[in-house]
């Protein structure tokens, strides 16, 4: 009896750790989705800010940001961007003021840092391949709720067969703002430690 007890117990708590969603999860995990469609039905004004400029010759290095840009760029997502909130634009202001300090730091560089791949859907790719890759249903999505902020973590399989260590994580903040989960910033990378 103590051995089928413990087989139950076993099996209870390895099923909880692959388990579905709870809905307050599933709700944070539908928002980013749902920013990705947006973001695919208004790539064309999601890209038509010039958020930074060349001013060497023909658009060339030294680069800078275009700070009145940046601040129409904020005034569009505020009222037209209902996934994203007060937060996720001083993380991207902050961002920012990062990047057009490395533009300071090296001239010289000829790649537009923040700007070498696509900021809002977290890849090299177009954003239909980045839909399908941040939504296959081969992925795993862990969402970790810490009071008004979570994080949306998203390991994809980078290929057919690959073992559970293979996956490639990512990962999304959130923050509750006025009772609703919003994006905090845009996707990353993340090196999920490996549990042995």
């Amino acid at each position: 009896m103590k051995r089928l007890l413990f087989i139950i117990g076993i099996t209870i708590l390895s099923y909880s750790s692959y388990s579905q969603l709870n809905k307050e999860q599933e709700s944070i995990k539908e928002t980013f989705f749902g920013f990705l469609k947006f973001y695919q039905k208004n790539e064309k004004k999601f890209n038509s800010f010039r958020l930074y400029k060349g001013t060497g010759k023909e658009n060339n290095p030294p680069y800078k940001i275009q700070w009145n840009e940046v601040n129409r760029y904020f005034a569009w997502l505020k009222t037209n961007v209902p996934y994203v909130g007060k937060e996720y634009i001083k993380n991207e202001k902050a961002n920012f003021q990062y990047y057009d300090s490395c533009y300071k730091v090296d001239p010289e560089e000829e790649i537009a840092v923040g700007f070498d791949y696509d900021r809002w859907g977290g890849g090299q790719e177009e954003i239909v391949y980045l839909i399908k890759w941040h939504t296959d249903p081969k992925n795993k999505y862990e969402v970790i709720i810490n009071g008004n902020t979570a994080l949306l973590r998203i390991g994809a399989s980078l290929w057919e067969g690959a073992e559970e260590k293979d996956r490639s994580w990512n990962e999304v903040p959130f923050v509750k703002e006025k009772g609703k989960w919003k994006m905090a910033d845009n996707i990353y990378p993340f090196e999920k430690e490996q549990v042995p």
